[in-house]
């Protein structure tokens, strides 16, 4: 097999790694819809009590964090799953006999694990928020029209269009969910058991030590000193456009390990 792009093998190869891999993501994507209604309904603000609390518009700021967090366990889990049967002696045979090059094989990975997954991530939180705000506007209709005060609840999508401050933190780390799932389909290929804790915990001690290396060379540099000069490093803006980068750069390394992990493979 030829180590070429051929886009209708590609297709095909797409419809028969959805045969195994579309359960565990459908499935996964099930419960994270049923999650993400549960934790909508426990922390949505009570309107019986929302006139007590005088401001432009209802505090729905629960949703950042559910965002994230769910965002995060939802892609990585799906990313740690598509690997997975590399691992298995009889399941191995079957995949490395797939009458597609490896650089197909690679971009079918990355279709499935950080396009498809944090497309539908997205759309069904939208989903998800856009309903219950739209149930809660409507609960408090009446008030709206006797407080001029409270206008009503937005859905985060206009919420952080309508804030710059939001808006640049959005844009800078629209990377984010590449690079974690970059490194947790890494995890998939690499490891033959336990995929998704291994990786886990291999990403928490590389995660601690950077921030405190980063923290320890940062205070030898600016200790007992006083800041002269531009104030590059003072504006949120180019710290965020600096992570982002390191981020892009460690994207790119996982994508092309595991390529090379997989060529491996197929040796």
């Amino acid at each position: 097999m030829n180590n070429t792009f051929n886009i209708n093998r590609f297709g095909l190869l797409l419809k028969r790694q959805w045969l195994d891999f579309g359960k565990v993501y459908l499935g996964t994507l099930i419960i994270l819809t049923g999650i993400l209604v549960v934790a909508y309904w426990i922390f949505m603000p009570s309107t019986d009590n929302i006139m007590l609390n005088i401001r432009k518009s209802p505090e729905l700021s629960f949703r950042y964090l559910v965002f994230t967090f769910l965002g995060f366990f939802f892609i990585s889990i799906v990313a740690s799953s598509y690997f997975i049967n590399l691992g298995k002696k009889a399941d191995s045979i079957v995949e490395l006999m797939i009458p597609a090059s490896i650089f197909e094989k690679f971009v079918s990975g990355v279709f499935y694990t950080s396009i498809l997954s944090t497309s539908s991530f997205l759309l069904v939180f939208y989903l998800v928020d856009l309903a219950f705000v739209t149930f809660f506007n409507g609960q408090i209709s009446h008030m709206i029209d006797s407080n001029l005060a409270l206008k009503p609840a937005e859905t985060i999508v206009n919420e952080v269009s309508n804030d710059t401050q939001y808006l640049n933190y959005f844009k800078y780390n629209l990377i984010s969910p590449f690079t974690v799932t970059s490194i947790f389909l890494l995890g998939s290929i690499y490891f033959k058991r336990f995929h998704y804790i291994k990786t886990a915990i291999v990403v928490i001690l590389f995660t601690v030590l950077w921030v405190s290396l980063t923290f320890y060379f940062m205070n030898l540099m600016i200790a007992d000193t006083v800041w002269i000069g531009n104030q590059y490093w003072h504006n949120d803006s180019h710290i965020f456009l600096i992570f982002s980068l390191v981020a892009l750069v460690v994207t790119i390394a996982f994508w092309i390990t595991t390529y090379i992990r997989l060529k491996e493979k197929e040796v």
